[in-house]
């Protein structure tokens, strides 16, 4: 799990609610040009795609500030139209190669689809240029996860946050940080930071309720997953990973599968192709030895993820415990393969 909370940190610090983006915009507080607020009330109000035009004409008409820039990243993070924005950045930065914003817009917009090199080249320039900017400091620590420099994210989120301490999200990312560190005192410090500025920040319950569980606290834990999920409810967020999450406590520190079932079905209802919520509900019905049905979970995230070798593995023992040989050597051959391929890319990453 901690794992994939490092993952997601990097590449989705989920970053998925219009929640979040109200949470951000409170702590930038700043005063936006007529003629660039309705960008930001178009984010605020969940139309990205009008948000996106809006911002892009603010930025270049030279009117706008960095509250601007960053509301626009939030919009590419929601569409992920990303090709198109780096062509357009680039093509703008043609014309004012030394604009801060231009150059953290396209660093940010090559973060994202994975280029870490050239996001980081664009950022030292932006760094060179104003060295006091907290969006440089964040961009640098979630690309130095990439290259798993953990001192560097470390350091680079301290920086961002000193610059920016009323910003939810850099305590939260710092927190995240320290989970996956299994640093669990200090992970809690951090989302207890990030609660006193913004007190429903649902994310930062759901952390807690991975790092309490951690700890072995599952009154702690149970509580902080429930409240991420209560805050989802209220706020009308559709994030299934509070109750996969909760439901993985349940199934895993409180040994009560019956539990997880609700939480899983709530998961696949929002969104029915996760990848997790079908592994785990799979895994959740074989411990209730409801096998028929578990098969068909375990088949759906194979469908799904045709390279996650978990669910290969749990679907050839149903159908080895069952008598059906032939098909379970193949998925078991097929688990021993995937495996064995991740250890090597393990091996090759630097």
């Amino acid at each position: 799990m901690a794992e994939d909370c490092y993952v997601q940190l990097g590449k989705e610090a989920k970053m998925r609610s219009v929640l979040l983006l109200c949470v951000i915009a409170v702590s930038l507080k700043a005063q936006a040009p007529p003629a660039c607020q309705a960008g930001l009330d178009q984010v605020k109000s969940g139309d990205y795609v009008s948000a996106q035009s809006s911002l892009w004409s603010c930025v270049e008409s030279g009117a706008g500030n960095p509250t601007h820039t960053f509301y626009l990243t939030l919009t590419y993070r929601e569409l992920k139209n990303y090709d198109s924005g780096l062509n357009r950045a680039n093509a703008d930065l043609k014309q004012t190669p030394d604009s801060v914003e231009l150059l953290y817009l396209a660093a940010f917009l090559h973060y994202r689809q994975g280029d870490s090199k050239d996001s980081m080249l664009l950022l030292s320039k932006a760094y060179k240029l104003d060295p006091n900017d907290w969006r440089i400091h964040q961009l640098f620590a979630l690309n130095y996860i990439t290259f798993k420099m953990n001192e560097a994210v470390e350091a680079e989120l301290k920086k961002a946050i000193a610059l920016n301490p009323t910003n939810a999200e850099l305590e939260y990312q710092l927190g995240r940080l320290y989970f996956t560190l299994n640093r669990f005192d200090e992970s809690i410090a951090a989302m207890k930071r990030a609660l006193a500025i913004t007190p429903d920040y649902p994310e930062v319950y759901d952390n807690l309720g991975l790092t309490y569980a951690g700890l072995r606290e599952p009154k702690l834990a149970e509580e902080s997953f429930s409240r991420a999920i209560e805050i989802d409810r209220k706020q009308g967020i559709k994030d299934p990973l509070p109750l996969i999450n909760c439901a993985k406590f349940y199934f895993f520190y409180e040994t009560a599968p019956e539990k997880s079932l609700p939480l899983l079905s709530q998961a696949l209802e929002m969104d029915p192709h996760s990848r997790e919520a079908n592994y785990q509900m799979g895994r959740v019905l074989r411990a209730l030895r409801r096998d028929d049905e578990a098969e068909k979970y375990f088949e759906e995230t194979i469908e799904v993820d045709p390279s996650f070798p978990y669910a290969y593995y749990e679907l050839g023992k149903l159908l080895q415990k069952r008598g059906d040989n032939a098909r379970a050597a193949v998925l078991l051959d097929r688990f021993k393969v995937l495996t064995a391929n991740t250890e090597k890319t393990k091996k090759l990453t630097p």
